[in-house]
């Protein structure tokens, strides 16, 4: 019998009770009292007070998160504390990230103090640290009989971009005596360098090359840093392939800047010396990308003119994109053909598929494919649904989590550890808990730990965890509809749909209440301070600090303030707006038509940064999503998404 049958009551109890339930795991006193003293305990032992901390650290003996209160103390400790304890620790806590961390901490002492026996016995692959990796391969040089082995390792570390620590160099010097670094793997890495935009380690790659050869690393940089100027001064021999590839990353340099320029040069290169067909492929291939997410008319006579790698998937897209862009039905239509069996099985590509059969003439043909397309949900399947007038399709099917499917999950102690940090507002640990327990569950296993979150009102991992399984129809669990009144009432108050609000928060932080981005995004909508600062201004909200901004009333406030403000911009087009909010108001002013209007389909499918065409996509797809959920007959996307007209001037 499913979880279903029995109701929600019956989970709720399940999740709910599960510490008093755990009589044997030490919970002896109440978990108020524990949760105090675990918390005196953390300020013990970051105020020195060892006597107050170990005191308190015994008397937790069994609770959930007596483990993450050891690592406090051991992890500053790791040098002087016995191998037996650590064993102990390690084996105790192996269902947390604390782990890890106290094991990479652990083999860094083994190694500083030469215990090379127990280092090799106690390695595990530890994410992004390349220099234990190394120390481990030095070690087994000295001893192993897999010599070939070790030596295909090397190769792999040695195969990148990015600089390696110095304790890599032994190992390197290893593998160049036994004669594998060889001057093709030299270029091959200076080449990835120089991809990778890091010049400083192409120059410390140069001493690997005969002195003869090291000449050419300079101009490469040279290259790189002014391609205008060394294109110009191209007065050596392009005989060779490094020769021709320093030319050629020069002209696709000088592309990113501007595609046209660049292309003239090529032509003129062409005319003096002797490149090969590669060549030609390599510079119209970048040129022809670039040029069609600048919207050059000229971009696809390029990437038409390429000869396309089966696995090039970026080629075989921006050549759709660029026919697309220039209204070349029959041309995209060939390109859509050259796509692989598995891409035209997708959304994406089957609507494109009848979007080109239509403009072809071909309207039965194309009716059938949007037909069976509507059926789908998705960004794709409500245009499709658009252009044969059908309703929208939802799909909404819930996880059916039995209790025995629920009681298996939160018996796992890593499950009951990111619940208790979540319960004492610990959030920041709680997540990486959470993260770091879900990344070994099965795709059963994430369905039904994304239920537990959102039962505990966990939204957002809730959200973040079901996405990772394939059980992607569960409405409630994909899109919960929280701070409904708040937005509601910021939504009516700008004159903004609540449906559209709502998409760009699940968007721009899943409902992560303090997400932070890399560029310094803040809040449910991913405000930037400054512009959070300017709105607030215009609201007559004084937002002082970055925590004030995090605030859930402000962010709304301001976030839907600053859509009304870009709607404004965008003469009430809600696609534009949406593209506005995440790449800035200024930058989707280039991307305009120009001369004839163009359907916002297509415009926003040529959109040429990625994050930003895919964000839109999303935003119109869960805004109808949101309709359906708030209880509102959906907008059709086809009216929020009208013709671009091309920018007044």
């Amino acid at each position: 019998m499913t979880f279903r049958l029995r109701g929600a009551f019956l989970l709720w109890t399940l999740l709910a009770a599960w510490p008093a339930a755990l009589p044997a795991m030490g919970f002896l006193v109440s978990e108020e009292e524990q949760r105090r003293d675990y918390l005196a305990a953390q300020t013990a032992i970051r105020a020195g007070n060892i006597s107050k901390f170990q005191s308190l650290l015994k008397s937790l003996d069994g609770y959930i998160l007596h483990g993450y209160l050891e690592y406090e103390y051991l992890k500053d400790r790791v040098a002087t504390t016995p191998a037996p304890e650590l064993h102990r620790f390690l084996e105790d806590n192996a269902q947390a990230p604390i782990a890890d961390t106290i094991r990479k901490k652990w083999l860094h002492q083994l190694a500083a103090r030469g215990d090379w026996n127990t280092f090799l016995a106690e390695y595990k692959d530890i994410d992004d640290d390349p220099e234990l990796a190394c120390v481990r391969l030095a070690q087994l040089l000295r001893g192993s009989e897999e010599q070939a082995a070790l030596m295909i390792e090397i190769e792999k570390l040695w195969r990148t971009g990015k600089r390696l620590p110095a304790a890599c160099e032994p190992v390197f010097a290893v593998w160049r005596k036994a004669g594998h670094m060889t001057r093709e793997r030299v270029w091959e890495r200076i080449r990835l360098a120089m991809e990778s935009r890091n010049l400083v380690l192409a120059g410390e790659l140069a001493p690997y090359l005969d002195p003869r050869e090291r000449v050419w690393v300079a101009r490469w940089q040279a290259m790189h840093r002014d391609p205008v100027r060394g294109l110009q001064g191209v007065n050596y021999p392009v005989d060779t392939p490094v020769a021709r590839m320093v030319v050629t990353h020069g002209v696709v340099r000088l592309a990113h800047r501007d595609p046209e320029e660049a292309m003239r040069r090529w032509e003129a290169l062409k005319g003096r010396y002797q490149f090969f067909g590669e060549d030609d492929n390599y510079v119209l291939r970048y040129i022809g990308i670039l040029a069609a997410q600048n919207h050059s008319p000229l971009a696809l006579k390029w990437l038409a003119a390429v000869s396309a790698d089966p696995n090039d998937e970026n080629l075989r897209l921006w050549r759709v994109h660029a026919a697309l862009r220039a209204g070349d039905w029959e041309m995209a239509k060939s390109f859509v053909a050259g796509l692989t069996e598995e891409q035209q099985k997708q959304q994406q590509w089957r609507y494109w598929k009848a979007r080109i059969l239509e403009g072809t003439g071909e309207q039965k043909q194309a009716e059938r494919l949007y037909a069976g397309l509507s059926r789908e949900r998705g960004y794709y399947g409500f245009l499709a649904a658009d252009r044969v007038g059908a309703d929208y399709s939802m799909q909404h099917q819930p996880v059916e989590a039995s209790p025995e499917e629920v009681s298996t999950v939160l018996a796992r102690p890593g499950i009951q550890m990111a619940q208790e940090l979540y319960l004492m507002g610990q959030v920041l640990d709680a997540r990486r808990q959470w993260s770091w327990i879900v990344r070994r569950m099965n795709n059963r296993e994430l369905a039904v730990a994304a239920v537990i979150a959102r039962h505990w009102g966990w939204y957002d991992r809730a959200i973040l965890t079901v996405s990772k399984s394939d059980h992607q129809d569960d409405l409630d669990l994909r899109f919960p509809i929280l701070y409904r009144d708040t937005i509601e009432a910021n939504a009516s108050l700008h004159g903004v749909d609540p449906g559209w609000v709502y998409g760009v928060v699940r968007q721009e932080s899943a409902f992560v209440v303090d997400a932070r981005s890399q560029a310094g995004a803040l809040g449910l909508m991913q405000l930037m301070p400054q512009t959070g600062r300017l709105t607030g201004r215009k609201l007559n909200l004084n937002i002082r600090s970055n925590q004030a901004l995090l605030n859930i009333e402000n962010n709304l406030l301001l976030g839907v303030g600053y859509l009304k403000e870009v709607l404004t911009r965008n003469n009430g087009h809600q696609a534009l707006a949406t593209a506005a909010y995440n790449a800035g108001p200024n930058r989707i002013g280039a991307w305009m038509p120009q001369g004839e209007p163009l359907d916002a389909d297509i415009w926003v499918e040529t959109i040429p940064f990625n994050e930003t065409r895919d964000y839109v996509k999303n935003v119109m797809a869960f805004t109808t999503v949101y309709d359906y959920r708030l209880g509102i007959r959906p907008t059709r996307i086809s009216a929020r998404m009208p013709q671009v007209v091309p920018a007044k001037e």
